[in-house]
């Protein structure tokens, strides 16, 4: 190397350092694209799970016959939809409203209405 002029190895070793620098820097806009990507795609999949979560329900009423055997507490215990009701009692008293019925008596052969929910839309 002692043979090449001073400005010949200056202008070598200033190329080298360019095209390492051009190295440095395309290592560098590939890592901030890499991380911008990762950031987005978890961004996304997590509102679509929050998305999911807060999908919105209906609150629909079904009528259906008495049974004999059974009580407003029995069709409640096979009815209630824990995530909209405290307890079974709040669904009878739901029930009851509904129906309009002063007490917890009903009666083989007939009809009461009861509340369910879904997350499926139901148009007229």
């Amino acid at each position: 190397m002692s043979n090449i002029p001073y400005a010949t190895r200056a202008l070598i070793n200033r190329q080298r350092r360019m095209k390492q620098v051009r190295r440095n820097y395309t290592a560098l806009t590939f890592s901030l694209l890499l991380g911008i990507t990762i950031s987005i795609f978890l961004i996304s999949f997590s509102t679509e799970a929050n998305d999911m979560e807060h999908q919105p329900t209906y609150k629909y009423y079904k009528s259906i016959e008495v049974a004999k055997g059974d009580t407003l507490w029995s069709i409640a215990q096979n009815h209630v939809d824990e995530k909209y009701f405290k307890n079974t009692g709040e669904y009878v008293a739901e029930v009851k409203k509904i129906n309009s019925l002063a007490s917890d008596n009903i009666v083989a052969g007939s009809y009461i209405i009861i509340p369910y929910y879904s997350a499926e839309f139901k148009a007229n």
